[in-house]
C-alpha cells in the first residue's frame, strides 16, 4: 500500500525540484527543454528568422504568416512565459529568447509593457546586527551626534563593511575615475561596472548609497557623485531623447532595461501609490537596472532629488510629445518619486529609532543602515573605500568598553558582511521540499 503513495510523492518532489531548477537560468532552460521537442524546435528557429534583418513587417506575406503561426503554436509553451535576472551569466543569450518571442507577434510589434526580468523579492536582513555595524561607522558610544549627518558617508562605510559591495565599487571606481586617454575615461567599462555593482550588491548596501537622504548641499552633492557622472551620465553636449532612446534599444542590454523600468515605475493617478503595479520596490530595482547604460539616470543637482536623463527635447519636430513623455518618465514620475520617498523615509526611521526594518512587497522595503562618520566630502573619497584609521581607533578601545558593549566588533575583516551572508542565506526552496517531502514519508511509514 505504501509503494503507491512513495511512488507519487517522488515524482511531486521530482516535478518541484525541476521546475525550481528550470526557473534558475529563465529563459536559457526554457529553449533547453524546448530543443528536445522538434516541433518546439521548429517553431522557435522559424520565430528567430522573423526577427533577423529589417523585421517582420518587411517579410513577404506567406513568410509573414508563418511567424505568426509559429508565435501563436508557442504561446502555450514555457518560452512564453519565461524570464531573465539581471546580472545572470549568459544575460544576453537569455534577453534575446525572450525578445525573440516577445517582438515577433505582429508587423511593428514589440512588447514593451511587459519586463523580460524576474521580480526580485526584497532579501531578509541578511544576518546583519544594525547596532554592530553602527559601530564600525561610529568614532565611540560618547561621541555627541553632530546637528547635520552626512548619511551618503555613512552609507559609504557601510558598503566598506560588506566585502561583495566593496569589491564591486572599487571596481566601478577604477574604470569611472581613470582617464583611460586624453579624450576621457573608458565609458564602456564603467557603465559595466556599474551595472555589475547595482546588479550583484545587495539592496541593504547599494540602495542607502544611491538613496541615501541629504539635509545640505554636501551631502547631496556626494550622493549625485556616487555614480561618477562626469564619466558615466554627462556628455559635452545632449542629444535628443528620442535619439538616446533608438541607441538604446540597438543594444539588448539598455532596451530590455527600459523595458523593464516603463513596466515597473509606470505612473498612475488612479492609484494611490501613484504606481500602475503597486510595488515600490520592483520600481526601484527597475530604475538602478538602468544605470550604467546609455539611458543612465541621476540627480540633477545638489540642490534637490530632482532626477534626469542627459538628453532634451529641444529639436524635436513633431515628435516633441513623444520625446516629453520620455523624459518625463524620469523628470515628473509621480511613481519613481513615491518609492524613492518611501524609501528614505523608512530609513531615516529606523535610522532614529536604531532597529530593524520590517519587509513587504510594497511601500516598505528591505533595509540596512550605518551609523555615522565624519569624513571628508570629497567626490574622490570614492576610491577610498577602505579605513584603516577606524580599525586602528577600535583595536585600541578599553577593555571595560568592550565588556560593556560585547556586541561592538573590533576586527574589520572578521566580520565582513560576506562572512555574515553565508552563514545566514534563507534555506532554498530546493532544500525546504526535500525535507517537506522526508517528512510525509517518515509520517506514512
Amino acid at each position: 500500500m505504501m509503494v503507491p503513495w512513495i511512488s507519487l510523492l517522488l515524482a511531486l518532489v521530482d516535478y518541484v525540484l525541476t521546475d525550481e531548477i528550470a526557473t534558475q537560468d529563465g529563459c536559457l532552460s526554457a529553449v533547453a527543454q524546448c530543443s528536445l521537442d522538434p516541433d518546439c524546435s521548429t517553431r522557435f528557429r522559424t520565430l528567430g528568422q522573423c526577427t533577423t534583418g529589417s523585421g517582420i513587417e518587411h517579410l513577404q506575406p506567406t513568410a509573414r504568416n508563418e511567424c505568426m503561426i509559429a508565435a501563436l503554436a508557442l504561446q502555450s509553451n514555457q518560452l512564453f512565459t519565461c524570464k531573465c535576472r539581471r546580472g545572470m551569466k549568459k544575460e544576453k543569450g537569455c534577453l534575446r529568447i525572450y525578445w525573440t518571442m516577445h517582438q515577433s507577434h505582429v508587423p511593428g510589434y514589440n512588447d514593451f509593457e511587459a519586463s523580460p526580468y524576474e521580480y526580485s523579492m526584497p532579501g531578509p536582513s541578511w544576518g546583519l546586527d544594525y547596532g554592530r555595524l553602527a559601530s564600525l561607522v561610529s568614532e565611540g558610544p560618547k561621541v555627541q551626534r553632530p546637528a547635520s549627518v552626512n548619511h551618503c558617508l555613512d552609507a559609504a562605510k557601510a558598503c566598506n563593511v560588506d566585502e561583495t559591495c566593496k569589491q564591486f565599487r572599487n571596481e566601478y571606481a577604477k574604470y569611472c575615475l581613470k582617464p583611460a586617454s586624453r579624450s576621457g575615461c573608458n565609458r564602456h567599462k564603467c557603465h559595466k561596472s556599474l551595472r555589475r555593482f547595482f546588479d550583484l550588491v545587495p539592496e541593504e548596501y547599494k540602495y542607502p548609497v544611491l538613496f541615501c537622504p541629504c539635509e545640505d548641499s554636501a551631502c547631496a552633492e556626494r550622493r549625485r557623485q556616487t555614480i561618477v557622472p562626469a564619466c558615466s551620465f554627462e556628455e559635452p553636449d545632449k542629444q535628443n531623447c528620442l535619439s538616446l532612446q533608438d541607441t538604446c534599444k540597438t543594444d539588448i542590454i539598455c532596451k530590455s532595461r527600459l523595458a523593464d523600468f516603463q513596466t515597473n515605475c509606470q505612473p498612475s493617478k488612479k492609484s494611490a501609490s501613484y504606481c500602475f503595479r503597486e510595488n515600490y520596490n520592483a520600481c526601484l530595482q527597475s530604475y538602478t537596472g538602468l544605470i550604467g547604460t546609455v539611458l543612465t539616470p541621476n540627480y540633477v543637482s545638489n540642490s534637490s532629488s530632482d532626477i534626469s536623463i542627459w538628453c532634451t527635447c529641444v529639436n524635436s519636430g513633431n515628435q516633441r510629445e513623444e520625446c516629453e513623455n520620455l523624459l518625463n518618465l524620469f523628470t515628473s514620475n509621480n511613481c519613481l518619486r513615491n518609492a524613492i520617498n518611501s524609501y528614505t523615509s523608512s530609513l531615516l526611521f529606523h535610522l532614529s529609532e536604531n532597529k530593524q526594518p520590517a519587509l513587504t512587497t510594497t511601500q516598505h522595503l528591505s533595509l540596512n543602515f550605518p551609523g555615522k562618520d565624519g569624513s571628508s566630502d570629497d567626490a574622490s573619497e570614492l576610491v577610498k573605500l577602505d579605513s584603516n584609521e577606524d580599525c586602528d581607533r577600535r583595536d585600541k578601545l578599553k577593555a571595560s568598553e568592550e565588556k560593556s558593549l560585547p556586541e561592538k566588533i573590533t576586527d574589520c575583516n572578521a566580520n565582513s558582511g560576506t562572512d555574515i551572508q553565508s552563514s545566514s542565506v534563507m534555506v532554498p526552496s530546493t532544500i525546504t521540499s526535500l525535507y517537506i517531502f522526508m517528512t510525509i514519508i517518515e509520517n506514512s511509514i
